[in-house]
């Protein structure tokens, strides 16, 4: 056992140079947390010094991601390759619901296993895949209407800083 110990000290401090690479997937993402504007995220009531990168840190292959808190209610924006058909097609989404977001076509969808949680997404189409902008009311705050009425707001904000 004091051999492993001795190793896995000795590991530490070895330099590793270079910039990081990206999760598996994540190649050619939009990225919402280096193009999005601080100024657009406080238009829409999000503090930029509450930025999440990933989930809690961690990257997901294929995601690129980031949130924000605001007042009553958590924003993240999830950049990836799938299509707004594909999303569509996904038994874990339900209460799919097509809207303009600006001048294109966004599809505004829930969890289908959070039924009791008011959250909503909206998917854009991009030529990457798609683009998800979430809302999510935060639990035991007053809500000052629903997710899903406010997740198109946000949406709409973001758009001109979204991929397309």
């Amino acid at each position: 056992m004091a051999g492993v110990l001795v190793w896995a000290a000795a590991g530490c401090s070895s330099v590793v140079e270079g910039a990081a690479e990206p999760a598996s997937g994540q190649e050619g993402l939009f990225d919402p947390c280096k193009d999005i504007p601080d100024s657009i995220l406080e238009d829409v009531g999000l503090d930029p010094a509450t930025e999440e990168v990933d989930i809690a840190g961690v990257e997901q292959p294929g995601w690129k991601i980031c949130s924000w808190t605001g007042t009553w209610f958590f924003v993240s924006v999830l950049s990836n390759r799938y299509t707004q058909n594909e999303v569509t097609r996904n038994p874990d989404y339900a209460e799919f619901v097509e809207l303009t977001i600006g001048d294109r076509v966004g599809i505004r969808f829930k969890r289908g296993s959070d039924a009791a949680v008011d959250g909503c997404y909206v998917a854009l189409a991009a030529t990457q895949g798609s683009v998800w902008v979430n809302v999510e009311a935060k639990a035991g705050v007053t809500h000052q209407e629903s997710a899903c009425e406010l997740v198109a707001d946000v949406a709409a904000h973001l758009d001109g800083h979204l991929p397309r």
